[in-house]
Order: structure tokens, then sequence, then C-alpha cells
């Protein structure tokens, strides 16, 4: 079933996904600290009066980010070992960020474990001009597990899901993937949010034929 979200963006689900769980909206799908937070800052303080006594609930930049783009929580507990989400995965390597603290070792064993794509049952059709860039979650901040931005050329095909309905030369197309790493041991619980998608109009955009590395 797909999901028309409004004129320059529709949700396609892979037919071999029918119940996977739906992109939403981030505005409808906030962590329990935001939801909690308290406006007023003496909350949590007392004594203070600083910064006209607001927490980060009245910060315009936070509250301006927690509109923005849309994202898959997880449906099932997401970790470095078997997992059972609606997702397909593939390990990847550390030393492919060598010199970044992913690729960390202590008494030469590495403190993250592989990263790995995540590859959700969804790609975005959207108009022409339009992309999709995939980022953190912008609401969340963990120590132990981090998504990294992309932000990929249309009408890739798709190596994990497969659709039956060819992609219209007359749209741009982008696969719903990610690569998220995690500490080792490390279990991100369903329900979590770990990414976020953000459409971006620009309208000189062309998308490059598809060059395999080295590109």
């Amino acid at each position: 079933m797909d999901i028309v979200v409004n004129d320059y963006l529709t949700w396609e689900r892979a037919e071999q996904a029918d119940s996977a769980p739906e992109p939403v909206p981030c505005a409808t799908h906030f962590p329990e600290w935001w939801k909690n937070l308290r406006g007023d800052l003496r909350h949590y303080l007392p004594e203070s009066g600083d910064h006209r006594n607001h927490t980060a609930r009245l910060c315009h930049g936070l509250r301006g980010i927690s509109q923005l783009g849309y994202t898959i929580p997880l449906d099932s507990t997401l970790h470095s070992g078997i997992t059972q989400g609606a997702w397909r995965y593939s390990p990847l390597l550390q030393e492919m960020l060598h010199g970044t603290p992913w690729a960390e070792k202590v008494n030469d064993t590495y403190v993250w474990a592989r990263p790995r794509i995540l590859a959700w049952p969804w790609r975005a059709k959207m108009a022409p001009g339009w992309r999709l860039l995939m980022n953190d979650y912008a609401l969340d901040w963990h120590a132990d597990f981090h998504c990294f931005t992309g932000y990929v050329e249309a009408n890739h095909g798709s190596g994990f899901w497969g659709w039956s309905t060819p992609m219209d030369p007359a749209f741009n197309y982008y696969n719903v993937e990610t690569v998220v790493i995690t500490k080792n041991q490390t279990q991100i619980p369903a329900g979590s949010a770990v990414f976020s998608m953000v459409p971006i109009y620009d309208p000189d955009y062309v998308p490059k034929p598809y060059a395999p590395y080295p590109f």
C-alpha cells in the first residue's frame, strides 16, 4: 500500500512486507525526555534566575527541528546479534571508518560492533527537484549508538527489497536505508527512533546516472 503524503512525496512499500511499520512525521514521535521536559528551568533548578528560566523545551531551534522530517520507529529491539525487525541488513567493517572513534580498539578488541546497513521496505517517490536527506534522529543523543548521515543520488535500485512497479522516470526515488553502529552489547529498544528523513528541495537538481565505485 502506498502512502501519499503531499504533491511531492509518496511512500511506496515493498510488496514482500505488507505489515511493515509505516513512516511517520517526526512531529508525532517524541522521545520521553522531550515529552516530559517542562519549560520552566526552576522546576529543576529552583535557585536559577538565568536564561529567563527557560529549558530546552522553549529553544526555538529544537522546537523547529522537532517538526522536521519523518522516521520509522523500531518495531523490534536492534542489537549486534540476530535482529527480528522489519528491516533487512548487511554488516560492514569498523575499519571502513578508520581514524574515527568507531574504529577504536581496547586490548585489540573493537569498542564498537560492526556498522550495518539497515534497509526498510520503503522507498520515497518524490517530484522533480526533491531529494531525501537521511540523518540521525535529531531529538535524541546516545553514547552507545549512532546513525550516519547520507545524501544519495536518486534512482538507485535496492539490493535488499524489490518493487514490482518500475520507477517512473518523471520522479526521483530514494530507498529508505541507513547505516547504524552500536557499541558492543548495546540494545536499542523497540519504539525508538534512530534516524530521520528530511525532504530537501533543489530546483536545479538533476540525478546523475548510477556509477559503480570508484566514482
